[in-house]
């Protein structure tokens, strides 16, 4: 939970003034939920990577929507795929249990720090090809300094820093 307050309503959501519905898996494990929960609420308390690849879903033999409310006594079968590129940032809006939101929240702040490092390596590449400095020299000789100037811990913070845009390649260069 970004702030206290987020995260006191949710344990009052998930464990102080729970009603529950207890849902079932094709092979009968039984699932408590609280009333509310989704298809996608139930893929992640099955198991965050199901939630992750999540495509689709089947209750009591019939397709539903992501966003469906489960009722107890709902059998529940996941459709996943290897290709999934993840969780939509949409279920946010109908997921009812702290963990499916946490667990999607978590993926996109992952990705977007993956993309950020990306970014910034390429962006630091590119800086160092046009000067015709030499990668791995100019990183031996002046990684301490940009480090301590920028307070970052390491390479990889230098890296998601710069992706982001805290910082300019200009700057960093000087």
């Amino acid at each position: 939970s970004k702030t206290p307050e987020e995260f006191i309503t949710n344990v009052k959501k998930d464990i102080l003034f729970n009603d529950s519905i207890y849902v079932y898996t094709p092979k009968g494990d039984v699932i408590e939920l609280p009333k509310g929960a989704t298809c996608v609420d139930f893929a992640y308390r099955v198991h965050s990577e199901v939630g992750d690849k999540m495509v689709g879903a089947i209750v009591n033999d019939s397709i539903v929507p992501l966003d469906y409310t489960l009722k107890t006594g709902d059998i529940i079968k996941v459709n996943t795929s290897k290709l999934s590129k993840g969780p939509n940032k949409d279920w946010l809006n109908f997921v009812v249990t702290s963990q499916a939101k946490n667990k999607i929240k978590g993926f996109y702040t992952k990705r977007e720090k993956d993309e950020n490092l990306s970014r910034g390596m390429e962006i630091f590449e590119n800086a160092l090809r046009k000067k015709n400095l030499p990668f791995q020299e100019t990183l031996d000789n002046y990684l301490n300094l940009i480090l301590d100037n920028y307070k970052l811990k390491d390479l990889d913070d230098f890296y998601i820093s710069l992706g982001q845009g805290k910082y300019t390649i200009s700057s960093v260069m000087r």
